[in-house]
């Protein structure tokens, strides 16, 4: 497996620029929700179709992802909307690229394997145990069947055993750890002599002229967002239970007559033998498998050993090799025709040939304990729970249809929602396009906002923030951006102009220097004739805090001393100061120094790094074995 996997690498492709790849690999595989119809893709993939809907999702994901990345930093005008759109359609395309590739190449997830991952999933766990209730809100809230959710789970299982192959499989030996020590825990003995912007920023003059200049041309720094004032009615569950308040009496009898969702179900045990027959499957082959499931099935019922055959021939190989054993089966984690089957079965049945998702099955109860319905007063907020759940929801569907139909009809006001639905109108100001309190803390509603249709005096649609959650907004007053008068910046922009010359005067002054320095004068007497402190550093390494961080990066990327002398750099930084750093001594780490447990730990880290890079190179040649056709530029 290992060597086809290798075949797909075409080279390092550049090591030091894929070491700075990110690829992110979600547990659930790329799904195209869209039919598509008579829209055109906008690229297609060994036969698989990307639409623009897939297109628009990935695009708002790689947004979200920016914002969280650059947090009160980011602004839209970071970032070219048609280069994120690119980016996000070729994440598509290699997405779907490595999900063929792991088809073509014969990667199989167990069905035990995926009945692991889901029954230790987090978001499905209560009280350290699989719930069936939270597994289906969670697949309802998504609009996802448990036939889908499983293919996801399968899809992420095979994607991740291609990637392990990959990057766990590969060697490091002693002189690379030996290399990595020497450079890693190379010190260089430093000295530098550095001016500072803020020693010249008062001698410096500055021209209305280029005041205004500078201003203008840089408007984007002082300008104040577009931002408004809303008025919004909201209608969500959860404001509907806050007020319901059942009483012990409901709360009993809504637990005599539900007493199915408060019952502990007994653990069942199950094994299965599977032929592996997909959907997609010709019928020819279909049928086939079917035969050879009935075949089976027949000499199970003629005595044979139900594990040994499923060890013989069961497709799912993870539980052949212990006689189809599936372990524990918690209700809700199978498929519809798995679960009606099993639930007919006693100890030790086993079941006819059924056709499920994974092709066709027989299966076996191995062992079932009794089901326990737990007492009231153990399950008590459970119940009440469920009940103000149950009940808000009823009157919740019956309130939200109707919600979208009054702001619709009336696009001119809020108050038909509030005279014929009970609810209140609120308000949020200082909303703008990328920041906001209160309700504005969601995008949809800033979004909702700005919509041109809204900013002409109408409602918005019915905005849904969340599950069971929407509201109707409208505005109440609007500011377009503005300019903030030179006058009220002035000293701000003053500010940045003698900046900037004080670091181009410092600048210049150091390349004399420097030039100085390459006929052979030394940097003391550089320091001495202009009065300035010549900082001796000593040995530094590359994460030591003795120095400014950017005069390290520049020491540790200088060349080595000759036999005539020291080496020599200008180093700029970041607030406008320069330097001169001179570089007397490099000494590398000794690999002597390695003990045992940190040679181990090293071989481990460059293993993973190298198994990396690796992977970025074989994800960045997948299409060398698959057809992909892109459309004209993403919209």
């Amino acid at each position: 497996m290992l060597d086809k996997l290798r075949t797909h690498v075409k080279g390092w492709l550049g090591i030091v620029i894929l070491i700075m790849i990110s690829i992110p690999f979600a547990l659930f595989g790329l799904q195209n929700y869209t039919s598509g119809g008579s829209e055109a893709p906008v690229a297609e993939v060994a036969g698989y179709e990307i639409y623009q809907a897939d297109l628009n999702r990935a695009y708002q994901q790689r947004v979200n992802e920016l914002k969280r990345q650059y947090a009160d930093q980011y602004s839209p005008d970071m970032f070219q909307e048609e280069a994120v759109r690119q980016e996000a359609l070729n994440r598509l395309v290699q997405e779907r690229l490595l999900l063929h590739t792991v088809d073509n190449d014969g990667y199989i997830a167990s069905n035990a394997a995926i009945l692991d991952v889901i029954a230790k999933l987090d978001v499905f766990q209560k009280e350290g145990q699989f719930d069936k209730a939270i597994y289906e809100q969670f697949l309802q809230a998504r609009g996802l069947t448990t036939e889908a959710f499983v293919q996801n789970i399968k899809s992420g299982i095979e994607r991740d055993q291609f990637i392990g192959s990959i990057v766990d499989t590969t060697l490091v030996d002693d002189s690379e750890i030996d290399d990595f020590y020497r450079l890693n825990n190379q010190t260089r003995d430093i000295r530098y002599l550095s001016l500072s912007v803020s020693s010249i920023l008062n001698d410096m003059s500055v021209s209305d002229e280029e005041i205004s200049k500078n201003y203008a041309q840089n408007e984007h720094l002082y300008k104040i967002a577009e931002q408004a004032e809303i008025s919004y009615v909201e209608l969500s569950l959860a404001n509907l239970m806050l007020d319901i308040k059942p009483s012990n009496d409901e709360l009993l009898a809504f637990y005599e007559s539900e007493q199915q969702s408060f019952t502990a179900l007994g653990q069942r045990r199950v094994s299965h033998i599977l032929f592996d027959s997909p959907e997609g499957t010709i019928e020819v082959e279909s049928e086939k498998k079917r035969a050879e499931a009935e075949s089976i099935l027949s000499r199970i019922k003629k005595g044979e050993s139900f594990a040994s055959l499923a060890k013989e021939f069961s497709e799912d190989i993870g539980s052949a090799k212990v006689g189809g054993d599936l372990g524990i089966i918690s209700e809700g984690m199978m498929g519809e025709k798995f679960e009606e089957t099993l639930a007919s079965l006693q100890e030790g049945d086993v079941s006819e040939v059924i056709q499920t998702i994974y092709g066709f099955q027989i299966i076996k109860l191995t062992k079932k304990e009794d089901d326990k319905v737990k007492p009231f007063d153990e399950v008590e907020e459970k119940v009440r729970e469920l009940l103000t759940t149950n009940i808000a929801g009823e009157k919740f569907y019956q309130m939200a249809e109707r919600f979208a139909e009054l702001s619709f009809e009336n696009p001119d006001s809020l108050s038909p929602l509030v005279d014929e639905l009970g609810l209140s109108i609120e308000q949020q100001s200082n909303v703008t396009a990328k920041a906001g309190e209160g309700i504005a803390i969601f995008d949809e509603v800033r979004h909702a906002t700005f919509n041109e249709d809204v900013l002409a005096g109408n409602n918005s649609d019915a905005i849904e923030v969340g599950a069971e959650h929407f509201i109707v907004l409208r505005i109440k007053e609007h500011k377009p951006e503005s300019l903030m008068p030179l006058e009220s910046v002035k000293g701000a922009v003053e500010l940045s102009v003698k900046t900037a010359k004080a670091a181009n005067v410092l600048s210049e002054k150091m390349d004399g220097m420097l030039a100085k320095v390459k006929t052979g004068v030394s940097i003391k007497e550089l320091a001495d004739l202009d009065g300035l402190i010549l900082q001796d550093v000593g040995s530094v390494t590359r994460t030591d805090k003795s120095a400014p961080a950017e005069l390290l990066k520049d020491a540790f990327s200088m060349s080595h001393p000759s036999d005539k002398g020291a080496s020599f750099k200008k180093s700029t930084f970041s607030n406008g100061d320069v330097a001169i750093i001179e570089l007397s001594k490099i000494t590398d780490g000794k690999k002597a120094d390695i003990r045992d447990a940190s040679r181990d730990s090293f071989k481990k880290f460059l293993a993973r790094l190298t198994g990396e890079v690796t992977l970025a190179a074989s994800l960045a040649n997948l299409s060398v074995n698959a057809e992909v056709v892109f459309a004209n530029k993403p919209e």
